[in-house]
């Protein structure tokens, strides 16, 4: 019997923790979308703006894709969409050393390179831009506990 006790305790204790993780890791960002916001899909090259009420679709020239498609806005470019074989579900972390990470819906990409993102005009100067198209660095703010961390990712050539 006093086997048993000392080990229901850490149980216990590691249910807590765990359960406390849980909690603060599954709360998520809930943003909503402002109705005017740029949208852009990367995959096709394509940037989707509302003028008057309308939707407008333009070809942007970019050379390379993360494979992602998301809004725009003051924080960055929001994901909304990725393609699970793309750049963006192989992250790397800011040595290089493997992948470490997968953007998730609500990800906000906040810097390409060393610049700020905020418009497809950003975006699309900084991934052509890059001084390496199988490293560029990616600043991101994550959904779940909104700090930014730093990943290399490897961009197709379009």
């Amino acid at each position: 019997m006093s086997r048993f006790r000392p080990q229901v305790a850490v149980l216990c204790i590691v249910l807590l923790l765990g359960l406390g993780t849980l909690v603060r890791g599954g709360v998520k960002n809930d943003k909503e979308k402002p109705k005017d916001a740029p949208t852009l899909d990367d995959r096709t090259a394509t940037l989707t703006e509302v003028a008057g009420g309308k939707e407008k679709q333009t070809k942007v020239d970019l050379k390379y894709s993360l494979k992602v498609k998301g809004y725009f806005d003051a924080d960055g470019f929001n994901i909304e969409e990725f393609d699970m074989d793309g750049p963006a579900a192989k992250l790397m972390d800011a040595a290089g050393t493997g992948q470490t990470a997968i953007l998730d819906k609500g990800d906000i990409i906040v810097a390409v390179d060393g610049k700020r993102i905020k418009s497809a005009q950003d975006y699309v100067k900084a991934i052509n831009g890059a001084a390496d198209h199988t490293k560029i660095k990616l600043k991101i703010r994550d959904v779940r506990s909104g700090q930014e961390a730093e990943f290399l990712a490897d961009a197709v050539k379009r």
